[in-house]
């Protein structure tokens, strides 16, 4: 565990395995307002080795959604490298990244917001389907019910829309939607903020089932580091756009090094016991 951003650099964590998956260098990205500049991300460094999660947490305004953006090419980064498997995505052309596209997805925090209200489930789970030409008429619909099953839903909701589902539902559709593709990486932002602690419980449950079953690694971005600490096999602690310590949840979270993570965990640490259990289905 590391207090210091410099000494937990991306090669630090890339050494337990030689080929991360996903590798992101001294990311910059900074946005020029009309008389001030803002660093929204400064410096950060991450590897994530295939089938492991690492996690993002700091509050909000700390960078960590503008960094799940960055590692997607949803934005351009003022400054920094990012690499997929081996491939330079900043150097790669445009027929290159829409195929690794298909490789890596985002679950987005609220799910009615990520689903198109006129879809039906059959249309919204199929569509990125549909855009990268891999299925079609019967063998799409088929897929389609594959990946309901496989989040807890069926055929019996094909043709159902969203708002005819509760949070949990639909955030299922939307980790649906994101394993259409059969991605290698899925970056979570916020992916259970918006649910009851309950629902969260179970949504976090099927996402570690479903990264056992299909080997997923993931960007897990959350403002709750009992979150974080669940999920992750590592944690980075990010504010104002720095990551400020990094290191194991549970030993981060038993010895924190940085004042601005002491005080995370004696936040959580003054809260009820909320660590991610249960098995109800919602």
């Amino acid at each position: 565990m590391s207090a210091d951003p410099s000494a937990g650099s991306a090669t630090a964590v890339a050494g337990r395995d030689p080929a991360p998956l996903f590798e992101a260098h001294d990311l910059v990205k900074h946005f020029r307002m009309r008389r001030s500049l803002v660093k929204a991300v400064d410096g950060v460094s991450i590897a994530i080795p295939r089938g492991r999660t690492v996690g993002l947490v700091g509050e909000s305004g700390s960078g960590k959604s503008t960094v799940a953006r960055l590692a997607l090419r949803l934005l351009d980064p003022t400054a920094g490298r990012i690499s997929f498997d081996g491939v330079d995505l900043l150097a790669a052309s445009r027929r290159d990244v829409r195929a690794l596209r298909r490789r890596m997805q985002i679950v987005f925090q609220d799910p009615f917001g990520a689903l198109n209200p006129r879809m039906r489930v059959a249309d919204a789970v199929g569509e990125p389907l549909a855009v990268h030409r891999m299925a079609r008429g019967r063998e799409r619909t088929d897929r389609v019910v594959e990946l309901l099953e496989r989040v807890g839903l069926g055929a019996r909701d094909l043709h159902k829309y969203a708002h005819q589902f509760s949070g949990g539902q639909a955030q299922r559709i939307g980790i649906a939607r994101a394993l259409a593709t059969g991605p290698e990486l899925i970056v979570c932002d916020e992916a259970v903020s918006a649910l009851d602690v309950s629902v969260q419980a179970q949504v976090l449950n099927l996402l570690k089932r479903l990264q056992a079953e299909l080997g997923l690694s993931y960007l897990f971005i959350a403002h709750d580091l009992n979150v974080v600490r669940y999920m992750s096999d590592e944690v980075c602690v990010m504010r104002l756009g720095e990551i400020v310590e990094r290191g194991d949840g549970d030993a981060l979270f038993a010895d924190p090094q940085h004042p601005y993570t002491k005080a995370l965990v004696g936040a959580v640490r003054n809260l009820p016991g909320r660590r991610p259990t249960g098995t109800e289905q919602t």
